[in-house]
């Protein structure tokens, strides 16, 4: 993704679609899923894309550190679809995190609402769009 282009991942009739949308900066994890969480364009969504991502009333947050993204869910991963997931652990592997590694090999700790852990559920975005368990390799 180039500089100029935010990659955010909604569902569309055959799975999860990447939407590409102008941008005057790289942006970061938060930034990346603010908009994921504002939903489609009017644009995107003529196109057939939604999202599963339930309004979070702005309680959601992500921080980047080099090749992993943490995201803090005011809800249990339980409590969300599978797309929704998928919506968020991509979006947030393809935002401006330091490190340099591909999006697909980024970690995304999922922190959850009421589960204190020092082991957060780790997911990476696979090549065609869904969140697979992080495994390290």
């Amino acid at each position: 993704m180039s500089a100029d282009q935010i990659r955010l991942y909604f569902v569309g009739p055959y799975g999860l679609r990447a939407a590409s949308r102008p941008t005057d900066r790289p942006p970061s994890p938060q930034q990346a899923l603010d908009l994921l969480l504002e939903g489609p364009t009017r644009a995107e969504r003529d196109r057939g894309l939604t999202s599963e991502v339930p309004p979070m009333g702005g309680r959601l947050s992500a921080s980047a550190q080099p090749d992993t993204v943490d995201v803090y869910l005011p809800v249990t991963i339980s409590d969300l679809r599978v797309a929704a997931v998928s919506q968020l652990a991509c979006t947030a592997a393809h935002s401006d995190v330091p490190g340099g590694k591909a999006p697909e090999n980024v970690k995304v700790r999922f922190h959850e609402n009421g589960i204190s852990t020092s082991d957060p559920w780790s997911a990476r975005c696979d090549p065609s769009g869904n969140a697979i368990p992080y495994t390290g390799s």
